[in-house]
C-alpha cells in the first residue's frame, strides 16, 4: 500500500480539512470586521447627537442671554460653534411670551429643542420665566 495514503486511509482528506478551517476563520474575520464597522458608526452617530443637543442648548441659552438685554431681540441666520453650528427662531405666542426653537447641526444628527418664555420687564431691567422646555426630537441627517 502506498505510504502517501493519510492515517484514514483517504487521500487529500487533510487539504479539505485546511480548506474548511481557513474559510472558517475568514467568515470570522468578516464577522468581527463587519461588527467593529457598525459600532463605530453608531458611537459617531451618538457623538454627533450629543454634541448637535448641547449646540442646540448653547442657541436657546445666548437668545436667552440676548433677550435679558432687549425683550425685542430678533436672531439672524445660523452661527457656528466647534464642530456644528446652531439656528434659532423666537415667535410670539402672545403678549409677553415667547417661543424659542433652537436647532442643533453636528455631522449626520439634528436636535431641536423648544423653550416656552415669559418676558416681562420690570424696575429692575428685564425678568425671563421659562415656562417649558422641551426636546424635540433628534433626527439623523
Amino acid at each position: 500500500m502506498n505510504k502517501a495514503l493519510s492515517k484514514n486511509g483517504y487521500p487529500g482528506f487533510a487539504l479539505v480539512n485546511v480548506i474548511f478551517a481557513a474559510s472558517l476563520l475568514f467568515l470570522i474575520g468578516v464577522m468581527v470586521i463587519d461588527m467593529m464597522s457598525s459600532e463605530l458608526k453608531k458611537t459617531s452617530y451618538f457623538r454627533d447627537a450629543t454634541i448637535s443637543y448641547y449646540l442646540a442648548e448653547a442657541g436657546v441659552q445666548k437668545t436667552l442671554a440676548a433677550l435679558k438685554k432687549d425683550p425685542n431681540y430678533k436672531p439672524a441666520g445660523s452661527e457656528s460653534l466647534g464642530d456644528g453650528y446652531f439656528e434659532v427662531s423666537v415667535q410670539k405666542l402672545s403678549p409677553g411670551r415667547l417661543k424659542i426653537i433652537s436647532r442643533g447641526l453636528a455631522g449626520r444628527a439634528k436636535e431641536i429643542l423648544s423653550v416656552v418664555v415669559e418676558v416681562s420687564e420690570t424696575e429692575d431691567g428685564v425678568e425671563l420665566n421659562v415656562i417649558s422646555w422641551k426636546r424635540e426630537g433628534k433626527e439623523e441627517l
